[in-house]
């Protein structure tokens, strides 16, 4: 991992060079990331599709986030993203079936990362569940919650909600905002431009 590079940018999304994926979260520097959420109708009722992170995983492990996602390295652009999707989740979708949500930036500080990111935001709606094949050094399963519950949750209105493992077992379950990567602000952001998206 340590010799992954990635573009670097200023705040205002300039780019100003190449660094190492480690150097970039070790000193603050703002990089760009590829993130895909995938919806699914059923039943006429609309979900969004979350990974739980691996227990394996440095960051974060065992956490709901992001269905698929991740950095976009110094030789990438945007539409090379997808390659994540599929490395991840062992599900082929090209770029052109993809829905722009827009570029967000994220910032979250721990006491040996400091991570800031310019999110290359899409959204892929499902027809039906995909046939997952997940990648173990990432991913231990897939879950679904209803998108309304995840915006009452992100919002404050509700203190947990129910989640659906739909893949590998199938189980339901409680969560709440610290079952999930800590970035509310994000979340909240990102669900309601799902559902104003959905809408149009």
């Amino acid at each position: 991992m340590s010799s992954e590079v990635v573009r670097i940018f200023d705040d205002q999304m300039k780019c100003v060079g190449q660094k190492t994926r480690e150097h970039v979260h070790r000193d603050g520097v703002w990089h760009e990331t590829f993130h895909c959420w995938f919806t699914l109708l059923e039943d006429s009722e609309r979900y969004i599709l979350l990974q739980k992170r691996a227990e394996v995983k440095k960051d974060y492990p065992n956490l709901l986030d992001i269905t698929s996602a991740g950095h976009l390295m110094a030789d990438e652009r945007v539409h090379d993203g997808t390659r994540e999707i599929e490395e991840e989740l062992g599900v082929s979708v090209s770029f052109e079936e993809l829905i722009p949500l827009g570029i967000i930036k994220t910032e979250i500080k721990q006491d040996a990362m400091w991570d800031r990111e310019f999110c290359h935001v899409y959204l892929y709606n499902c027809d039906r569940m995909p046939a997952f094949t997940l990648q173990k050094e990432e991913v231990d399963a897939i879950y679904k919650i209803r998108l309304q519950d995840g915006v009452d949750l992100f919002k404050g209105n509700k203190q947990e909600i129910e989640a659906v493992e739909v893949y590998p077992d199938q189980q339901k379950t409680r969560v709440d905002k610290a079952d999930f990567v800590d970035q509310v602000d994000y979340y909240t952001d990102v669900f309601e431009r799902i559902q104003e998206t959905i809408r149009k």
